[in-house]
């Protein structure tokens, strides 16, 4: 795909959970819009997706996933697995194949056991034990996979997914600022954030 998805997007399966990071920053053509906008979001109590791409898109796509399980929770009466919802998100980006949504989404959570996908602009669905997405995808990707292992701790993916994400702030103009964070286990998740200095700010 020609375009640039601005902004990074990591997710990392072990053992006990899975770990779903992305920077911070939005550009628009270069323009930095914001330093403070959220791109990884909880869909249900133990599943949700991390964006690398335009947030309008983000926003409506977030929107849009929290209804269907909503939905899918009413109608079911329980929540929805982390594959069902890539399948609905891979259902989603489907249907705009021909105006596509600019964004590439890792989807992850902890069904009975952790679970990590990646989806492209139209929807095809690849399961990963780790994933990046947008701008910086190959230095992050570069950075997780000579530092993965099968038995990581939470907090050891946890720590991987910020540094995966930093190297590439130092490197790409379109990431940047800080990172969010959410862990997915079995009991639910939790939310987290860290943000950075500025090189400028540093010297």
């Amino acid at each position: 795909m020609g375009m640039v998805l601005p902004g990074t997007a990591v997710g990392i399966k072990t053992r006990n959970g899975v770990v779903l990071a992305t920077d911070k920053r939005v550009t628009y053509d270069g323009f930095i819009m914001s330093r403070q906008a959220t791109k990884v979001h909880a869909i249900t109590s133990r599943s949700g997706v991390a964006f690398a791409g335009l947030m309008g898109d983000i926003g409506y796509i977030t929107k849009l996933l929290k209804y269907e399980a909503k939905k899918y929770e009413l109608e079911i009466g329980r929540e929805m697995k982390t594959r069902s919802l890539a399948k609905v998100l891979s259902l989603i980006l489907y249907s705009y194949k021909f105006f596509p949504m600019f964004t590439e989404v890792i989807v992850g959570g902890y069904d009975e056991t952790p679970a990590l996908f990646i989806l492209d602009p139209v929807g095809s669905v690849i399961e990963e034990k780790y994933a990046a997405a947008g701008s910086g995808h190959q230095l992050a990707i570069g950075y997780i996979e000579p530092r993965y292992r099968e038995d990581l701790s939470l907090e050891e993916a946890e720590q991987l997914a910020i540094g995966a994400i930093k190297t590439v702030i130092e490197r790409d103009v379109l990431s940047g600022d800080g990172v969010d964070i959410i862990i997915f286990t079995k009991d639910g998740y939790q939310t987290k954030q860290y943000l950075f200095k500025t090189l400028q700010e540093q010297q």
